[in-house]
């Protein structure tokens, strides 16, 4: 058990180490004039959420969203602005995706693929909305002045929507690349403690 944690926080240091790398990388279009782009840093939270559950995964995107506040361009208008635009959004993505963690292994540890591909799915979809509900209130809130005539609801869903959808399709579609190949190098037993059936017959057969 004492391992397992210290596998764990091993993990969640090295997935919010990665986001950051990844999170240097960006693309910024021209409407981003308050903040918001295109990058990959959601990759490791939600990676490390699906394998660890939801505590981690919150953990992970809380330290992620705070390092991103401090190394990237942060646009600061007030204390609730910067917990809805940093740690926040980043954190209810790992919880949300985290949620799914224990039917995703279920279904990696049964070999149905298939059906672990569309849980993952779902749960970064949902993780992905929670993230873009927080960045469109903090819009709403505090960037009400960019909308001018637009209606605010409007411009702040379309204006983060611009940068989180791109995001999230990429992020999905890596993902769903990355989490079979890592479960069968790295595997995380599910919630009954029974060893992953595939890496172990992946091992036997290598």
């Amino acid at each position: 058990m004492r391992n397992k944690k210290v596998l764990i926080i091993a993990e969640i240091a090295l997935a919010t180490a990665l986001a950051a790398v990844l999170g240097l990388w960006q693309i910024t279009l021209p409407i981003n004039i308050a903040g918001g782009s295109i990058s990959l840093a959601m990759l490791p939270v939600l990676v490390l959420a699906l394998r660890r559950g939801p505590i981690p995964g919150a953990i992970c995107g809380a330290l992620y969203g705070s390092l991103d506040l401090i190394m990237g361009k942060a646009y600061i208008l007030h204390w609730a602005q910067v917990l809805l635009d940093y740690p926040l959004p980043y954190l209810v993505l790992g919880l949300g995706v985290g949620l799914f963690s224990a039917l995703y292994l279920k279904q990696m540890h049964a070999r149905d693929f298939g059906k672990a591909s569309l849980i993952a799915s779902i749960a970064i979809v949902v993780g992905g909305l929670l993230r873009f509900i927080c960045h469109t209130l903090s819009g709403v809130i505090f960037f009400a002045s960019y909308a001018g005539d637009m209606n605010v609801w409007v411009y702040s869903l379309g204006y983060n929507a611009t940068y989180l959808v791109p995001s999230l399709i990429i992020t999905l579609v890596l993902a769903l690349l990355v989490l079979p190949a890592l479960q069968r190098a790295v595997p995380v037993s599910g919630d009954d403690g029974k060893e992953d059936t595939y890496a172990v017959e992946e091992n036997h057969t290598s």
